[in-house]
C-alpha cells in the first residue's frame, strides 16, 4: 500500500492527520517543511510501496506548498497532492487546482472527509503507470517550468467566500482554467455568473486575450446574428460597412454568453454549428472564418426543464454544459454573508464617505437573518445605501433598519414570540426560565459550531467562553461535543 506523506510544520496538524492515518490503516510519513518533503520523496519513491499521497500545507518555512506541489505535479509517477490551508480563499483554491492539486481543505477540516479522501487516493493507481516507473523521483536542481497555463494573475477581487459551497466553486474555477472545455454557469441573478467567468478566463492560457461579453436577454432577436457573427456591407438595410463580431474580436481569449437560455430557439442551430467546427459565417458572408475562442455560458434558468419543454436544444445544451458549474445562492452561504459585507464596506467606505467603516454585531445579525433573493448583488446595494446614511464610523442596525426591514421584525417577532409561547403555555420541567435559556443558548452554539466548521476553540472565542465551558454546555444541552 502506498503512504501518505504529511507535510505541515505545525506538530499539532501532523499528530491530528497520523493519527487519521492510522485510523484508515495507511501507513505515513512526517515533513515539517517542503525541503524535508522533497528528502523524503526521493529517499522512499512512488512506487508500489513509496509516497502515493502528499497531505500539503500551504504555509510552510522555506518553499510553499505551492512551490512544491508545482514540482511534484511536473513529474512522472506523480503522487496525489491534497492541499490544505487555513487560508480559505479562491486565490489559494484555484491556484492549488491549476497546479494540478486532486483536492483542496480548509482548516478547520472535517477529519471524516479527510479519512475518506486517504482511503480513496492511496488505493487509486498513479497516473503514468507502475510498470514503466522507477520507483523515485529524480533529483532537480531546479523545479520542472510551471506549464503556459500557470500564471500568476490577479483574480477578482469581488468574488468572495469562504464557505464550502464557494470552495467547491473556486476549484472548480481552478480544474476548468487549465483546459479548453466549454463552461455552463448556472446560479441565480446576483450569483456571481460573469465574476466566475472572468476568473475562469484570467487563469487561462487565454488570459492575455480578450474578454467579450454577451448578453443574450438585451439583444434584440432580429440583430443577434450581426452581433455573434458580424455582417459584410449591404447584407441588409444599415447594414454601411463590414462589422465583426462578438466571436471574432474574442478571438484568442473568451467569449462570455451571458443568459444563454434567451437565444432564440430558431438561432441556437447555429451557434451549435459555430460551436462545434470552430468556424463562423458572417452575415452575407460567402466563405466560413475560422475562430479561436474558449466560450463559457450562463443561465439563471432551467435549461435541462427547457429542453424537455422543447424550448432548448438537447444537443446545444450538451455542447455548452461541458463542465457545469453551479454557484449557490447567498442564503446557502451563510458564513459568507458578514465577510461579504465587511468585503464591500472596505471596497466602498474610503470611497463614499472617505474613512474606514466598522459592521456592528447588532448589524451582523440582521443581515445574518435575511433570505437575500437577490444573492450577493442586493446585499452590496444595501451596504452602499446604508453608506450613504450613516454619519459616523459604524453601521450598526438603525441604518440597516430601513433597508431591510422584514429582517429586523423577523428577528423582534421569532425571540418575542417564542417568549410568549413559554410563558402562556405549561409550565416546562425545570422552569420557564431554564427552558428559555436552553431555547436560545442551543441553536447559538449550533450556529458558532457550524461557523467554525465544528472547530470547539474558535466557537468558544467567538461565544466570548473558554473552551472547557462550551463543552459542558453542549453535554449539558445533549449536543455531542466532537
Amino acid at each position: 500500500m502506498r503512504k501518505v506523506l504529511i507535510v505541515d510544520d505545525e506538530s499539532s496538524i501532523r499528530f491530528v492527520l497520523a493519527r487519521t492515518c492510522e485510523r484508515a490503516g495507511v501507513p505515513y510519513e512526517e515533513a515539517g517543511s517542503a525541503e524535508e518533503a522533497r528528502v523524503k520523496l526521493r529517499a522512499l519513491g512512488t512506487g508500489p510501496a513509496g509516497i502515493g499521497l502528499l497531505l500539503l500545507d500551504v504555509r510552510l518555512p522555506g518553499d510553499d506548498g505551492l512551490k512544491l506541489l508545482g514540482e511534484v505535479a511536473g513529474r512522472s509517477n506523480s503522487p496525489f497532492v491534497v492541499v490544505m490551508t487555513a487560508e480559505d480563499t479562491m486565490r489559494t483554491a484555484v491556484e492549488a487546482m491549476k497546479r494540478g492539486a486532486a483536492d483542496y481543505l480548509g482548516k478547520p477540516f472535517d477529519l471524516a472527509r479527510v479519512e475518506r479522501i486517504i482511503l480513496d487516493l492511496t488505493a487509486a493507481p498513479i497516473e503514468n503507470g507502475d510498470a514503466e516507473a522507477t520507483g523515485h523521483l529524480e533529483e532537480r536542481s531546479e523545479p520542472a517550468a510551471a506549464p503556459r497555463h500557470f500564471r500568476d494573475v490577479a483574480l477578482p477581487e469581488t468574488l468572495v467566500g469562504r464557505s464550502s459551497a464557494m470552495i467547491d466553486v473556486f476549484k472548480e474555477v481552478g480544474r476548468v482554467a487549465r483546459t479548453e472545455m466549454t463552461v455552463l454557469l448556472m446560479g441565480e441573478s446576483g450569483t456571481g455568473k460573469e465574476l466566475v467567468a472572468r476568473a475562469v478566463h484570467s487563469n487561462s492560457a487565454r488570459s492575455t486575450g480578450p474578454f467579450i461579453t454577451v448578453n443574450m436577454a438585451a439583444l434584440p432577436r432580429d440583430l443577434i446574428e450581426s452581433e455573434l457573427y458580424g455582417h459584410e456591407k449591404g447584407s441588409f438595410t444599415g447594414a454601411v460597412e463590414r462589422r465583426p463580431g462578438k466571436f471574432e474580436l474574442a478571438s484568442g481569449g473568451t467569449l462570455f454568453l451571458d443568459e444563454i437560455g434567451e437565444l432564440p430557439i430558431e438561432l441556437q442551430a447555429k451557434l451549435l454549428r459555430v460551436l462545434q467546427e470552430r468556424e463562423i459565417d458572417r452575415v452575407g458572408g460567402s466563405r466560413a472564418l475560422p475562430v479561436d475562442v474558449r466560450v463559457v455560458a450562463a443561465t439563471n434558468a432551467d435549461l435541462a426543464r427547457s429542453v424537455e419543454e422543447g424550448r432548448f436544444r438537447r444537443d446545444l445544451y450538451y455542447r455548452l454544459a461541458v463542465v457545469p458549474v453551479r454557484l449557490p445562492p447567498l442564503r446557502e452561504r451563510e458564513a459568507d454573508v458578514v465577510l461579504l459585507a465587511r468585503h464591500f464596506l472596505a471596497r466602498y467606505g474610503q470611497q463614499l464617505k472617505g474613512r474606514a467603516v466598522a459592521l456592528g454585531k447588532d448589524a451582523e445579525a440582521m443581515l445574518l437573518s435575511h433570505p437575500w433573493p437577490g444573492n450577493v448583488r442586493e446585499l452590496q446595494n444595501v451596504i452602499q445605501r446604508a453608506l450613504l446614511k450613516l454619519n459616523g464610523s459604524r453601521i450598526g442596525a438603525a441604518e440597516l433598519s430601513g433597508l431591510l426591514p422584514a429582517a429586523a421584525a423577523a428577528a423582534e417577532r421569532g425571540l418575542s414570540g417564542l417568549v410568549h409561547s413559554m410563558l402562556d403555555g405549561t409550565e416546562p420541567d425545570g422552569g420557564r426560565y431554564q427552558a428559555a435559556i436552553e431555547a436560545v443558548e442551543r441553536p447559538l452554539i449550533a450556529a458558532a459550531m457550524a461557523r467554525t466548521k465544528g472547530n470547539q476553540l474558535r466557537a468558544a472565542e467567538l461565544l466570548g467562553m473558554n473552551r472547557n465551558t462550551l463543552r459542558e454546555r453542549m453535554r449539558a444541552l445533549g449536543m455531542k461535543p466532537r
